[in-house]
């Protein structure tokens, strides 16, 4: 999907070091999503050790101690990434888009929960501040 096809603007949003969880599970796998590039109300970027197929259905996941959500969609594209080419990699992985399912009735929810996530202290205390007034 090239950029100019996207219906919504994605922002950049920092997962690592949360203590809320973010995962991807993909069949009878699930990956913690160190790493979410990305995210729009229609869709996310995000980096998986393994390669999806285009097509093929996910489910992400977001996880506090309280409550857990989910959305599901479909990878759109996996790209490979070579271990040097992401600074923040520790090992080769793949950068893929999934798009969210415009029917899936959480995806609201899914987004009230990360507007919270994005506006905690937490968050913003860790220099985190740039997707809050984006997703807001």
């Amino acid at each position: 999907m090239a950029l100019e096809d996207r219906k919504h603007r994605r922002t950049p949003l920092n997962t690592r070091g949360a203590t809320h969880r973010f995962h991807i599970e993909v069949y009878d796998q699930r990956y913690t999503l160190d790493g979410i590039h990305d995210i729009s109300i229609s869709g996310t970027g995000i980096q998986v050790p393994n390669e999806i197929d285009p097509g093929t259905p996910v489910k992400v996941v977001y996880s506090t101690p309280d409550f857990t959500v989910s959305v599901t969609g479909r990878t759109v594209w996996c790209s490979p990434i070579p271990l040097g080419l992401d600074s923040k990699a520790e090992q080769p992985g793949y950068r893929t888009g999934v798009q969210f399912e415009p029917s899936d009735r959480n995806v609201m929810l899914f987004f009230t929960a990360l507007k919270d996530y994005i506006t905690s202290p937490a968050y913003l205390n860790s220099g985190n501040d740039n997707a809050s007034s984006a997703l807001l």
